[in-house]
């Protein structure tokens, strides 16, 4: 008896402190977005998006309706779509559109995993409404590679560009608290499972990453790579998790890519 109850209190203390990380991590991943705010070391000035009543974002580069290609892309944490777009839009000769997620910044509502794949639908389903001749590029960095896939597996696009990306949100979460392994993944709520939506992509995709990324390793994007079923791996020497888009090699590998499609 007397084994059983320490057993039971073993469960009960596992299963308490499983519960309490996730909500922990998945607090902090959200108010990255919720919490950010606008950087002023940007290199344009974005556009307000008013997508629908509740969700907005921004945009640059919008009045170039006939060139053929659109980028919907999904920053990392801290990236809301004012950073994403003044940080990055420029990079690309592309009308390039990102969201805020439903409950994130001007964007009403609740943020959680099944309004996070909402808030990308309805993004691209006002890209698709206002760019009826273009194809879509979509692109998602770190946390946001998740919901690009995601986007991909659901919608048609031309191509899924991935950089520095993962196979669930373990590999982000097990970065902090290194115990959602094997069957304790079942304590992650909300769970952005990249490698499953993988699975249903049908367009061409690319996984970028470096030998020197620290956060989400370039071993971790060869096994991501192996859940599509058609992509090709790109791995960079001397580039920082946060520093990919400040990489000219980078852009100019990225911008072929879009070329080529």
């Amino acid at each position: 008896m007397d084994v059983l109850r320490i057993l039971l209190k073993i469960t009960m203390w596992l299963l308490i402190a499983g519960f309490f990380c996730n909500f922990i991590l998945q607090h902090i991943s959200y108010s990255f977005y919720k919490n950010a705010k606008k950087m002023q070391d940007i290199s344009c000035e974005p556009q307000f998006i008013q997508f629908s009543e509740t969700l907005t974002g921004y945009g640059s580069n919008l009045n170039l309706k006939n060139c053929g290609k659109v980028i919907l892309f999904f920053g990392g944490s801290n990236y809301i779509a004012y950073n994403s777009v003044g940080k990055y839009a420029t990079k690309f000769n592309l009308p390039f559109i990102c969201v805020d997620y439903y409950g994130t910044q001007e964007s009403r509502g609740k943020m959680n995993l099944k309004t996070m794949k909402q808030s990308a639908e309805n993004l691209y389903d006002w890209a698709k409404k206002n760019y009826p001749e273009s194809d879509i590029i979509i692109m998602g960095h770190s946390y946001g590679a998740g919901i690009a896939t995601y986007l991909a597996s659901a919608r048609k696009c031309r191509a899924l560009i991935i950089v520095s990306g993962y196979r669930d949100i373990s590999d982000l979460y097990n970065k902090i608290i290194p115990i959602f392994r094997g069957p304790l993944k079942v304590f992650i709520s909300n769970n952005i499972q990249a490698a499953g939506y993988a699975k249903n992509v049908d367009c061409p995709a690319f996984i970028i990453g470096s030998s020197a990324d620290k956060v989400l390793s370039s071993s971790l994007q060869e096994k991501l790579s192996r859940s599509f079923k058609k992509a090709e791996l790109k791995i960079f020497s001397n580039i920082s998790h946060e520093d990919y888009f400040s990489s000219d090699e980078v852009i100019s590998f990225i911008n072929k890519l879009i070329t080529e499609r």
